[in-house]
């Protein structure tokens, strides 16, 4: 099995054990994609010197899609690629920082950070919510608070409004 197929199998089974496999899948396909636009680099693109090969590994992607976010943090695809990956190799903030421009730009990106939070917690057993605080804080309150009351069901909305209010994730999940 390559490492991508063993990569995207760990994302999906980890998401289903964690009770998010929407976002797995979305994960799967951000990997699945910046393997894809890396491998489709020219090989002669100045991203290939240095390497003693040009086989698009995962390995290569982390540096690519670094490359990439750091020439235009609004790359969305380069962004949840790194996240994918922090998620895949058991990374203790999952890519959380990574999230907060994204939550700043709209507040309900706030339940994908309160997933993978959970996803850190459930799989690694690692309480971040000091990082989940943080990211939480680029949204606008009470844009955060207007999605939870249109929403219900919003439980990661719930979660994301405990945590910014002091709770530890823990305490937060249980409440939800």
């Amino acid at each position: 099995m390559s490492r991508l197929a063993t990569c995207v199998d760990l994302l999906r089974r980890a998401g289903s054990d964690v009770g998010h496999p929407d976002l797995a899948e979305r994960l799967v396909r951000a990997l699945e994609d910046g393997v894809a636009t890396l491998d489709a680099l020219p090989r002669d693109d100045a991203f290939w010197i240095g390497w003693a090969n040009t086989d698009a590994t995962l390995f290569k992607l982390h540096d690519h899609a670094s490359l990439r976010l750091a020439a235009d943090p609004g790359d969305r695809p380069a962004r949840w690629a790194l996240i994918a990956l922090a998620l895949a190799h058991g990374g203790n903030d999952g890519g959380l920082p990574l999230l907060a421009p994204l939550v700043a730009a709209d507040p309900a990106a706030a339940a994908d950070a309160v997933a993978i939070a959970e996803w850190v917690w459930e799989e690694i057993g690692l309480n971040n919510a000091a990082d989940l605080r943080a990211v939480l804080s680029a949204a606008d309150r009470s844009e955060l608070e207007e999605a939870a009351r249109r929403d219900p069901a919003a439980r990661e909305l719930r979660i994301a409004l405990s945590v910014l209010d002091g709770a530890d994730l823990p305490e937060a999940l249980a409440r939800a």
